[in-house]
């Protein structure tokens, strides 16, 4: 379907109300915005110790060095949105996705590549060429356009790749079998272009942390100095 066509279709069938409030004319209202609810700061994904810098703990590392989440995905608003607009293609609703990181990064401005974008650069986390042909968009994407320019630090989209379609993690719910899932997916081009550069992954929703730790495993073993992950809620 042509991406013209798709929008068409898509402002017929989800004309735009607020998707609390049902006020007319965006899919999100100011009011709305306000109400989701944002972590104070950043915190070690696996033990839950708070680091003000959004490093992940030395006892807790892996591949990660960092992880940067806006909210929390029990969050009944924002899984709305999110299930909007990965499920039924609301590509609009990447401007409120990427202005609540904003907000979180205003809120906890010693996170390292907020105080100080040099050298980093944004990868989204890729889609499967299948994937990407259903739903249209990479959601990382989206989120990526509107965030790239907002923090000064560029994005690259045709980096990181995704070279096997698997089972979405989110239909998965052992960890072990998670980690499995996605172990060998990716595959990095342009190698030269993070050679010492430190990354940021960049995703919608985080839970186990299986993709992003083997995307940053790829991107070590390429030369990358460090990978960070960027999301806007954690399950």
């Amino acid at each position: 379907m042509c991406p013209m066509l798709r929008e068409l279709i898509l402002d017929f069938l989800y004309p735009k109300f607020c998707l609390s409030c049902g006020k007319e004319k965006s899919y999100l209202c100011s009011n709305c915005f306000s109400k989701i609810k944002i972590f104070p700061a950043p915190f070690c994904p696996y033990c839950g110790k708070r680091l003000p810098e959004g490093k992940i703990c030395k006892n807790c590392q892996k591949s990660l060095f960092g992880l940067i989440t806006a909210s929390p995905y029990s969050d009944e608003l924002l899984r709305k949105l999110i299930d909007a607009f990965k499920y039924n293609f609301v590509k609009e609703l990447s401007t409120s996705l990427a202005f609540l990181i904003l907000k979180f990064l205003k809120q906890n401005p010693e996170i390292e590549f907020f105080k100080n974008p040099l050298n980093f650069l944004i990868l989204p986390i890729p889609l499967h060429p299948r994937r990407l042909r259903w739903r249209g968009f990479n959601q990382a994407v989206e989120i990526g356009k509107i965030l790239s320019p907002l923090l000064k630090i560029p994005m690259e989209e045709n980096i990181l790749l995704r070279k096997k379609h698997t089972k979405p993690q989110v239909k998965i719910k052992n960890r072990e079998e998670k980690e499995e899932n996605v172990k060998g997916i990716f595959l990095v081009k342009n190698s030269s272009e993070i050679k010492n550069k430190k990354i940021i992954l960049l995703d919608d929703v985080a839970t186990s942390l299986s993709t992003m730790e083997e995307a940053a495993r790829v991107l070590k073993e390429r030369g990358t100095k460090e990978v960070w992950g960027l999301t806007v809620a954690k399950g």
